[in-house]
């Protein structure tokens, strides 16, 4: 394994490059490393360790050209999101996973199987589909974007993320910001019609999953060039709470308070303090349009 600062300063001949997070998942990312670190020496596989927000960016960035490359992303779905955002647009090297993260939604689509050495065969020679790539704005994403209520979480998990993993750090940043968040009203350009409501939150959702596992968009595909969004309309704290219970299985599609469209593209305005996330990141506020990117990169796959 050759592990470096700069692959600008160096030769790489391995046919994969592990960008990996070492502060991913308070912790899990560095015991995966360690734990596939002697697989990865053997092999001769490159790795780069990022130092800081967005180097995993600026390291992807340096092979977005390379089509003989798969790029392997050590972390979590933060982790993903910034090595998606230096391959695209150019998109060259087919994308990998190995997961470590507080959420761990990105994987949950991909069929990888159980265990460090599974994972990275997978990872390795899993199949190769072509994935569909999400656009907010300037930024490109994985899972799902969305603004309102779950953005507000998004930014209060992100302060805390050493704090727990997984479901119960986004359960408790629902209830931490629960009763004091107030629904605005949203304008929702979708093709030629324009909506307006009142609104709790909106997602965008080109993969099923966010928030360590909520189905938030269980009839969502990266695969077929189209978002499922769901619109919530205002809601009570108290409506929010069982409603939540059934995120989980992907049935709040059916409470009256929930519209389920499906596009290609939307454009998003309304209050200006709004937040806008995607992959769980915070990129902005209103006004966003975002549009999905049709086989966007390749990806591997346990399926």
């Amino acid at each position: 394994m050759v592990e470096h600062e700069s692959l600008e300063e160096s030769n790489i001949s391995a046919r994969a490059l592990v960008i990996y997070n070492p502060a991913a998942g308070n912790g899990k990312a560095e015991r995966l490393y360690q734990e596939l670190k002697p697989t990865l020496e053997g092999l001769g596989i490159a790795v780069e360790r990022t130092q800081r927000p967005g180097h995993a960016t600026e390291l992807a960035s340096r092979v977005a050209s390379d089509t003989d490359l798969t790029v392997i992303s050590l972390g979590g779905d933060g982790t993903h999101h910034e090595v998606i955002n230096g391959l695209m647009p150019t998109a060259g090297p087919i994308f990998a996973v190995l997961p470590a993260g507080t959420g761990n939604d990105l994987v949950r689509m991909l069929q990888y199987p159980q265990g460090a050495a599974a994972m990275l065969d997978t990872a390795l020679h899993g199949s190769v589909k072509a994935f569909d790539i999400g656009q907010a704005g300037e930024h490109y994403f994985l899972t799902v974007a969305g603004v309102g209520f779950d953005a507000e979480v998004a930014g209060w998990v992100n302060q805390r993320k050493k704090q727990g993993n997984g479901t119960w750090v986004f359960i408790r940043g629902i209830l931490s910001n629960l009763f004091g968040y107030r629904s605005a009203s949203l304008e929702v350009k979708l093709s030629a019609a324009t909506r307006s409501e009142k609104t709790f939150m909106l997602a965008a959702g080109n993969t099923q999953y966010y928030a360590g596992g909520m189905k938030i968009c269980p009839h969502a595909s990266p695969f077929d060039g189209r978002f499922e969004i769901i619109w919530v309309e205002a809601i009570s704290p108290f409506g929010v709470l069982p409603l939540l219970a059934k995120v989980f299985r992907g049935t709040h599609v059916n409470h009256p308070k929930v519209k389920v469209l499906s596009a290609p593209e939307l454009t998003v305005t309304g209050p200006d303090r709004l937040w806008v996330h995607a992959d769980g990141e915070l990129i902005g506020h209103l006004p966003i349009t975002i549009r999905t990117i049709p086989h966007g990169i390749r990806i591997r796959t346990g399926g």
